[in-house]
């Protein structure tokens, strides 16, 4: 059962079944309610998390009003990746926010694993570079764009990490609360209401029960870099 989940992981996709069944017998299962943190900066555990079932939010800050959430961390996706390659411990909150379980692999055993699977550390290297450059980007937002160009900005970045195409009525599925998405957008709850709202009035938006429509593309990409007049 391991195998075969730990197979479907962009990390470890085309291991050989013997790769992978080692692989199984280093990792630990561990389920967390909704809500529930599961890693904090302090803690000196350098592992790698897997996300086999629910949802993981990676964010800054309290954890209540002043939260800036780095990431949303879904099926078959990982975390803690940092630590595995220079030690260091993660400077970030990971907390569930739906009932949870992760595959937990030990730093150690780990870095014997890939020493015999060079393919898995180049694509671990890649993920991470893949995700600095996404922080980077969210904290060049933060500090220079104002709320319009950060709500675009996320909603482009919503459609390019799921490879959706960039066209008219391209869904963007939403199974976050506004406050979660605030929280992606680095603004309030009521900041990102009224700017979706504001961008829904001007025809860039459709706002449906449980996703966003692009309506007009082209425009929300001119508004990523340039706020929209309301």
């Amino acid at each position: 059962m391991y195998k075969t989940f730990l197979s479907k992981v962009s990390l470890f996709a085309g291991l050989p079944w013997g790769s992978l069944k080692k692989l199984a017998a280093m990792a630990k299962e561990r389920s967390f309610r909704k809500n529930e943190v599961i890693y904090q900066p302090q803690e000196p555990e350098s592992v790698l998390f897997v996300v086999q079932q629910g949802k993981v939010k990676l964010a800054v800050g309290d954890g209540h009003s002043k939260e800036i959430i780095l990431y949303i961390i879904g099926e078959g996706e990982f975390f803690g990746e940092a630590s595995l390659l220079d030690g260091p411990s993660m400077s970030w909150t990971a907390t569930a926010l739906e009932p949870c379980r992760t595959f937990v692999i030990p730093r150690e055993p780990f870095r014997r694993f890939v020493q015999n699977n060079p393919t898995v550390l180049m694509k671990l290297s890649s993920a991470l570079a893949a995700r600095l450059c996404r922080t980077e980007r969210k904290i060049s937002r933060l500090v220079l764009a104002d709320a319009y160009e950060k709500v675009a900005s996320v909603l482009l970045d919503a459609l390019e990490e799921k490879e959706l195409p960039l066209k008219q009525g391209a869904e963007i599925p939403l199974s976050l609360r506004r406050r979660e998405l605030a929280g992606l957008v680095g603004v309030s709850r009521e900041t990102f209401t009224r700017v979706i709202g504001a961008f829904q009035k001007a025809g860039l938006v459709r706002v449906n029960n449980r996703s966003i429509a692009v309506i007009n593309p082209a425009r929300l990409r001119r508004e990523a870099t340039r706020s929209i007049c309301v």
